[in-house]
């Protein structure tokens, strides 16, 4: 029998003291009549309930929680920006003030060793630059950009000797008519440069022929000979052959941005040459390597270029010649072009009026139709200067002029019966000896027929690959080089002469197919 608790009378007090039921009251009240254990059970409950809230507050401490809210103001959308086309520079186009360092290697190059004549896939002991075709040595395909369509800006500058790497090299020789012949060839005359390198980089020309001293072209020449093969100042096995000679050409520049030796003998050339070639060399081991001070002293010799020795100002600037505003002539002008495409693809900043100058100075010496119809439509041909044709020289001037056009943006088609010109004219290369050998005309020939492809490079190559590799020197100190012979020669000597013909032997690989 459950017990209720006493309820205080309201009698007992008057009648307006009668208080509020208290909580307790209205407690007792209402669970009165509730068993005994299920009022201890909630009370208990109860109690185990605030033990816990308070534990909880005591260990846990919680700061109280701020709400931001940002409203976000509605923007318009966007369109996306048109992407950065570069087209041929024969149209203005802008360069880039700035291209963002690099700190990566751009060319991966398999290491070889130095001391030996060839290298082999089975030990042989060849004691010429003979073998058999590439086709199975490598069918690795390397993604790279570079000179594309005019050779201009196809990618950033990581890509753009890409092809030069050692894969790359393989697969491009075998692709256009290289063999085993031509990369032993190239690769002994590489060994005969490392070899006779001076040890503060330069190149001795008088020390092997030359009848005047002209070691900043030479020099610039057996850099790129390094340098088309995938070597930088940063990889490859002849790594400390590019620094030296990277070094040695900063050491000439002038503060202006002139590479000159100043004991160089500049007669009646000047300067111009050995600042053209020196300048490429120095434009192209900056964007293979990305090196600060390379990249500087190669931006430099640009702004030398077109500030400085190009002809005329502004948009009024034509060519280039032996001394600075000089006008120009398209045997220098060539080399010019040359360095400041390479200048281009390498990220350097190149004004665009100096390819406009170019561009206006090799109409100025084009004949249109001057070499007949070749079958193909008429040829034009290039005078040496304007009003001055040069013409036992006609082969290689229009080999020269025809080229630029080519890296400039000029169709396939319309260079065709030039090309097909100059070679009828000047044949491909053939034999050796005094008025036989022309390295200076087999240079830019190989270059052009390359870049024009088809029937008329498959009869240089032919040519051109038997000629070199035949006369190529075996055995004792000049093993790897060619004789100073021929027409010019005697200006460059030995160095020269093995620079050029190993650059022809690199044809394959060193500059890729403007039109394939």
């Amino acid at each position: 029998m459950s017990r209720k608790l006493p309820l205080i009378a309201p009698e007992e007090f008057g009648e307006d003291e009668v208080p509020e039921p208290s909580a307790f009251d209205t407690l007792a009240e209402t669970t009165g009549a509730m068993p005994w254990w299920i009022v201890s059970g909630a009370f208990h409950g109860l109690l185990l309930l605030l033990v816990t809230l308070i534990g909880m507050t005591l260990v846990c401490p919680t700061a109280p929680d701020t709400v931001v809210t940002t409203i976000l103001e509605k923007r318009a959308p966007q369109e996306p920006p048109e992407p950065v086309r570069y087209d041929a520079v024969q149209t203005s186009f802008a360069i880039a003030s700035e291209l963002p360092p690099m700190d990566h290697t751009m060319i991966v190059h398999d290491e070889v060793e130095v001391d030996k004549r060839t290298e082999t896939a089975d030990d042989r002991d060849d004691e010429k630059c003979k073998g058999e075709s590439l086709d199975r040595i490598s069918d690795v395909a390397f993604s790279g950009t570079g000179f594309s369509a005019s050779l201009g800006l196809s990618g950033a500058p990581a890509g753009a000797y890409g092809h030069r790497s050692e894969s790359g090299r393989r697969r491009r020789t075998a692709e256009n008519g290289g063999d085993r012949r031509t990369d032993d060839g190239f690769k002994a005359a590489l060994r005969w440069l490392a070899r006779h390198q001076e040890p503060d980089g330069h190149w001795d020309t008088l020390k092997y022929g030359a009848s005047v001293k002209t070691d900043t072209a030479c020099t610039g020449l057996a850099l790129l000979t390094f340098l088309g093969s995938g070597h930088t100042e940063k990889v490859g096995t002849y790594r400390d052959n590019v620094r030296r000679a990277v070094a040695w050409l900063k050491s000439r520049q002038n503060a202006d941005g002139l590479v000159f030796d100043s004991t160089d003998a500049g007669g009646h050339r000047g300067v111009g040459y050995p600042h053209a070639i020196a300048g490429m060399a120095l434009a192209e081991a900056a964007g293979m390597a990305r090196v600060g001070d390379t990249v500087q002293a190669a931006q430099r010799a640009i702004d030398y270029t077109t500030k400085v020795h190009q002809q005329g100002e502004g948009y009024e600037r034509l060519g280039f010649r032996y001394q600075p505003k000089q006008a120009g002539d398209l045997s220098v002008t060539g080399w010019y072009v040359m360095q400041l495409k390479s200048a281009k693809v390498s990220g350097l900043k190149v004004d665009v009026s100096a390819f406009d100058g170019a561009i206006r100075f090799l109409d100025s010496v084009e004949k249109k139709g001057a070499g007949g119809d070749r079958g193909y439509g008429p040829a034009s041909i290039y005078w040496y200067q304007p009003t001055d044709e040069h013409g036992h020289s006609a082969h290689r001037l229009t080999a020269i002029g025809t080229l630029c056009r080519q890296f400039l943006g000029w169709k396939e088609a319309e260079l065709a019966p030039s090309v097909e010109w100059f070679v009828d004219k000047g044949g491909v290369p053939d034999g050796w000896g005094e008025g036989k050998t022309d390295l200076y005309y087999w240079y830019y020939g190989s270059l052009c027929t390359f870049q024009q492809g088809g029937e008329v490079w498959k009869r240089w190559n032919a040519g051109m690959k038997k000629t070199l590799c035949d006369n190529q020197r075996v055995g004792g100190d000049e093993d790897g080089s060619w004789d100073p012979v021929g027409d010019y020669a005697n200006e460059w000597g030995r160095v020269g002469q093995t620079a050029l013909a190993c650059l022809c032997l690199e044809v394959y690989f060193r500059i890729l197919p403007v039109y394939r």
